[in-house]
């Protein structure tokens, strides 16, 4: 039988899911959530609980993976009414952060932080130059290159490698074997056990921590000395958001942290917004890992939604076969679009044409955004939007004429026409050097590539002397020969010619497929720079440009995408998790694109999920005409079966006089109930009442003792005298706010 709760949270009358959550008594409770169910605002009620119970906030630890959940918690916790003065009290943190803490308190000093990969970046080196020097007389294969690229893919493999605990594999595995299970190449894995040397040293301990490493080194050390555990604070209650991105690392810890008897945990997460599997996340830490270590484990669910109203809801329950309902009274619209072509502007018309009239219907831009399954869909995107003067952002990655394998085609092109001086920004001509040297395969120190792209981007002419005394001189033969034939090919082409024609027969000769596979070592990776390669060609073929002046329209477009205030975003779905937005379109629904046809399965279900789940009031799916494209996500929705009991429950819920809802989780965007008549208790509507009955009271000191002999009482949690229910208020009134 579960207690009745003592926390009285302001402006929210918590459902019966909630309630049964914030009163638990099981050691270990772990919350089954939907996309916008309210799981921080839970968790909070959680705390607030605990603390009007009698525990001191510093026995409470809370833990988040992000630092903007962070701050999304310790708002929340303020939003319902516990002491901002409490909060600072409460020992909540990213793992992160709290991983180094921890490990700041046990070590004779903190070692310092190298944030950025520029940081990182000679160590890396110089662990591979020791890995080249140990293996250079073994049978193994491995790649040696450090352009920015392999870079890249190595710091990917690292955190994986930490994140699953891959390094402290089964001592009777082979080498190759540890880096199949890991996920990672071969080179990858003994590129890091390098780096780890290099970073832990025997005699003087660690000597820098990168992204994550505080997570890595916590679980290992208490893997290996349990006894630490002793050290750390008596903490009573820990919770847990967004469980979905647990893995391996941050798993051991926890389970180091229930290790004491005493402790208690409450834990949120859902199963269906598992993605980020580079970062070895995993299903299995929502239930599976705990119930292999604690016997006594009690599951909730949070299966009503606060973000969307319910046809969304009920569509996204048809998906993911799984409950969802909504606790919002808001029409969230559907609309499904066609678009002719994939591979032209024709099919981002519609998108363009929906966002159109958004803004028509009063709509803000910067609460539309355009989610992507992969960065290569924004090629034609951009292009619209720069055409109809759509001011937009893009959030994680950089706009297509500024990435690595379009700005090699362009060098291509300077190089052909003598024209890098026609390129004005100082930076893009070092990218453009940069990208030259990636796909041209040179052997040259990061040094010395740095010094030329300097002064090639301060001196354009000399770009012809950086092709012959560098790419022509230190590339691999058949890069060489396969560079010249190209260059040599786009210097015979009548400038006249048009453009799409030229880089087809370039990307032939260049053989960029196979090019981008040696360089990219992810297949995935290759199969979307082929995408953008192609999607830049169709950009030429729309715009019927001759090679000269596509060149030129290309340098005159770096600078027409600048950022405006109130812009658009556009972002992959991957991007978008966390946040939401009044209007999220989705384009590119076939099959081939999303689900992507090297990444279908759980993930790309997962993808979907998380992208539909990001919009509060109108969702715009954009499918193929060719009704055997369609991507068979859609039919998954089920929108037709759905939409009368969805009606059906709008239409409870407008009925109802009094609809509560937790805390949005973003509460400067949220979208008020298109229907007047339902009223929502909040905290904008009364400061100090309560659907209850308690009326909060502002008690001078002096005046504290006669309040509580007429009955009042004081609430701990948020430092304040209140009248409950069952007493006359009247005797009270020169105390009402």
């Amino acid at each position: 039988m579960s207690r009745a709760p003592r926390f009285i949270p302001r402006g929210v009358i918590p459902t019966s899911e909630q309630q049964a959550i914030q009163c638990s008594q099981h050691r270990i409770s772990l919350i089954e959530a939907n996309a916008g169910a309210a799981k921080t605002t839970t968790l909070a009620l959680r705390i607030g609980e605990a603390l009007a119970r009698g525990l001191a906030p510093q026995q409470i630890l809370g833990l988040v993976f992000t630092p903007e959940a962070l701050a999304v918690l310790q708002q929340r916790l303020i939003d319902l009414g516990v002491s901002p003065f409490v909060v600072r009290k409460l020992a909540l943190h990213t793992i992160e952060g709290f991983s180094r803490q921890t490990l700041a308190f046990w070590e004779e000093s903190a070692p310092p932080s190298l944030a950025t990969l520029h940081e990182l970046k000679p160590i890396a080196i110089e662990s591979l130059e020791r890995l080249s020097l140990l293996y250079a007389d073994t049978e193994h294969e491995l790649d040696f290159r450090t352009h920015h690229v392999a870079l890249s893919q190595f710091f990917q493999s690292q955190l994986r490698l930490k994140a699953s605990l891959g390094l402290q594999s089964q001592e009777d595995e082979s080498i190759t074997e540890k880096a199949l299970i890991a996920g990672v190449t071969l080179t990858d894995f003994l590129w890091t056990q390098q780096y780890e040397q290099l970073r832990q040293s025997p005699y003087e301990g660690v000597l820098f921590r990168g992204p994550f490493d505080g997570t890595y080194d916590l679980a290992c050390a208490l893997q290996e000395s349990p006894d630490l555990l002793q050290l750390l604070p008596d903490y009573r209650l820990v919770v847990v958001d967004e469980l979905h991105d647990a893995n391996e690392a941050s798993f051991q810890i926890l389970r180091a942290l229930l290790s004491k008897d005493k402790t208690y945990l409450v834990a949120a997460g859902d199963k269906d917004q598992v993605i980020y599997k580079q970062l070895a996340a995993d299903a299995s830490y929502l239930h599976e890992r705990f119930a292999a270590y604690f016997t006594h484990l009690q599951t909730y669910p949070l299966s009503y939604t606060y973000r969307h109203g319910p046809y969304l809801a009920y569509a996204v329950a048809a998906f993911k076969k799984k409950k969802v309902d909504s606790a919002l009274a808001l029409g969230t619209q559907i609309h499904v679009h066609q678009y002719q072509e994939s591979e032209t502007e024709l099919a981002m018309q519609p998108v363009l044409n929906a966002i159109l009239l958004w803004q028509k219907q009063g709509g803000r831009l910067d609460q539309c955004a355009v989610l992507l399954r992969d960065e290569h869909q924004s090629i034609h995107l951009e292009n619209s939007f720069l055409k109809a003067g759509i001011a937009y952002q893009l959030h994680g990655f950089t706009g297509y004429l500024q990435r690595d394998e379009i700005l090699f085609l362009r060098g291509l092109m300077a190089l052909a026409l003598n024209g890098l001086s026609h390129i004005g920004s100082m930076e893009i001509r070092k990218k453009i050097v940069h990208a030259l040297a990636l796909f041209s395969e040179i052997h040259l120190a990061d040094s010395l590539l740095q010094e030329a792209a300097s002064e090639i981007a301060e001196f354009p002419q000399l770009l012809s002397t950086f092709y012959q005394g560098q790419i022509q001189r230190t590339g691999s033969a058949q890069g060489r020969w396969r560079i010249s034939e190209a260059l040599h090919f786009l210097e015979q082409v009548d400038e006249n010619t048009r453009a799409a024609e030229v880089l087809t027969q370039l990307c032939e000769q260049l053989d960029m497929l196979n090019v981008a596979k040696r360089i990219y070592v992810f297949d995935h990776q290759a199969t979307v720079i082929q995408k953008s390669i192609a999607g830049f060609i169709q950009v030429a073929a729309d715009l019927q440009l001759s090679l000269r002046d596509f060149y030129t329209w290309c340098a005159q477009t770096d600078e027409a995408g600048a950022q405006a205030a109130q812009a658009l975003v556009v972002c992959t779905v991957a991007q978008a998790k966390g946040k939401e937005y009044e209007h999220v379109l989705m384009p590119l629904l076939e099959q081939g694109e999303f689900p992507s046809a090297k990444n279908s399965g759980q993930i790309e279900h997962n993808l979907f999920y998380v992208g539909i789940t990001r919009t509060q009031k109108r969702l715009s799916l954009f499918v193929p005409q060719d009704s055997h494209k369609v991507s068979d996500y859609l039919a998954e929705l089920q929108l037709e079966q759905v939409k009368a009991p969805a009606l059906e429950r709008l239409q409870q819920l407008q009925q109802q006089p009094y609809l509560v809802k937790p805390v949005p989780a973003n509460a400067g965007s949220f979208v008020a109930p298109q229907r007047a008549s339902v009223a929502y208790a909040s905290s904008s509507a009364s400061q100090n009442s309560y659907a209850d009955g308690r009326i909060d009271l502002r008690v001078p000191f002096a005046d504290k003792d006669q309040a509580k002999s007429l009955g009042a009482r004081w609430d701990p949690v948020k430092k304040t005298w209140y009248v409950p229910a069952d007493l006359d208020e009247s005797a009270f009134k020169r105390w009402r706010g």
